[in-house]
């Protein structure tokens, strides 16, 4: 949450679209990033944990992709993100021989907007997403679909002097009608996350543009030619190749989603907190850790968090998380991307009790 930034963070706080990166020096600049993750290579998994005793296997499965893209024009920042899920679940009793499928196919859209007051120190966004969803099961009610918005604020607070960050997210809870009386209820999330960095690399740097210091090198001149600016740039590039320093990031975060086990006639939907059946909020409380051990090579991160007990005979459960981002071989697609031109490999675990989760993503190293 306090970490949300660039492309990854359009969908988790609608504050990360003002959020300049440090390797971002032009007044308008642009991010751009695919995802995608696997949740089914387990035998036997339970990834919603379902609960259920002896005798009754279960087996669940979901695939996940993204597509989002970020631009900039200065201290302003409006951002897109669009996911797709496929969930799948299934039980069977052996003694009755009676077997249950369940399949949802998700679609969620965000579009937010955010600007950083206070010269990039207080961070406030806002937006709205789209919820598109069909659900199947192999009983015999056949398919079912459904769609519907709602909204999402949250701000960032970055000290330019300091070397945490503070930071809130609300997304409010959608209802979309199905065929007939029935509804679907996106229930509502609410998020607040600290990070704390160790080290002497600065955690929360001043936006600086190229602009700005070809305007100092030379204040003589009213608008600064493009061999100015490409000076400028390598000066502000060999300044941050300099900072790359060793840190160590500490980040906590609580999070809460709406229960829905008072409801009637409403289908249950899977959110980023899981299936819920429970008349109470869930509370899923994080915590991670983040450090460059090999200096313009490897980064190594590791967390954990409490998954809560959600339906009935499906016990709390705790999660283990851990990743790494390796830089891998310089290309700079044909004089596009330079001067970061070093393409980078990202890989992140989840696992649990029945539950395993992986992803994988290709991007640039910063």
């Amino acid at each position: 949450m306090a970490l949300a930034d660039d492309t990854e963070g359009v969908a988790i706080n609608p504050a990360s679209v003002a959020l300049r990166l440090p390797h971002s020096w032009d007044i308008w600049d642009y991010g751009f990033g695919i995802d995608f993750s696997i949740g089914a290579w387990l035998p036997k998994n339970d990834l919603y944990n379902q609960g259920g005793g002896e005798g009754q296997p279960k087996k669940s499965s979901a695939l996940f992709g993204s597509l989002a893209a970020v631009l900039y024009a200065g201290h302003f920042g409006a951002g897109f993100s669009a996911e797709a899920q496929r969930n799948a679940a299934s039980r069977a009793n052996q003694e009755q021989g009676i077997s249950r499928s369940f399949a949802a196919n998700f679609g969620l859209v965000h579009t937010n907007v955010g600007y950083g007051f206070l010269d990039g120190q207080l961070l406030i966004g806002t937006g709205l997403r789209f919820v598109g969803m069909s659900f199947d099961r192999s009983s015999g009610s056949g398919g079912l679909s459904s769609a519907g918005v709602g909204y999402e604020a949250g701000f960032v607070v970055k000290p330019q002097v300091a070397q945490y960050r503070v930071a809130a997210s609300y997304k409010s809870p959608i209802d979309a009608k199905l065929a007939g009386d029935a509804t679907v209820h996106v229930p509502w999330e609410l998020a607040v996350g600290f990070a704390y960095q160790f080290g002497p690399r600065f955690f929360n740097p001043r936006f600086v543009s190229a602009t700005e210091v070809a305007r100092r090198r030379k204040p003589e001149v009213e608008k600064p030619s493009k061999a100015d600016l490409a000076a400028a740039k390598q000066e502000l590039f060999e300044i941050y190749q300099r900072q790359q320093r060793w840190y160590l990031l500490v980040s906590t975060e609580l999070a809460l989603a709406e229960g829905d086990g008072e409801r009637r006639g409403i289908e249950r939907i899977w959110t980023s907190a899981g299936s819920v059946s429970t008349s109470r909020p869930v509370v899923v409380p994080r915590v991670g850790v983040e450090s460059e051990v090999v200096p313009h090579i490897l980064r190594l991160r590791a967390g954990s968090y409490y998954e809560p007990e959600r339906v009935n005979l499906s016990p709390a459960r705790v999660h283990g998380t851990g990743g790494f981002d390796v830089r891998l071989f310089e290309w700079d697609v044909f004089g596009l991307v330079k001067p970061f031109d070093w393409w980078q490999l990202s890989v992140a675990a989840d696992a649990a009790r029945e539950y395993l989760n992986t992803s994988f993503s290709i991007g640039f190293w910063h």
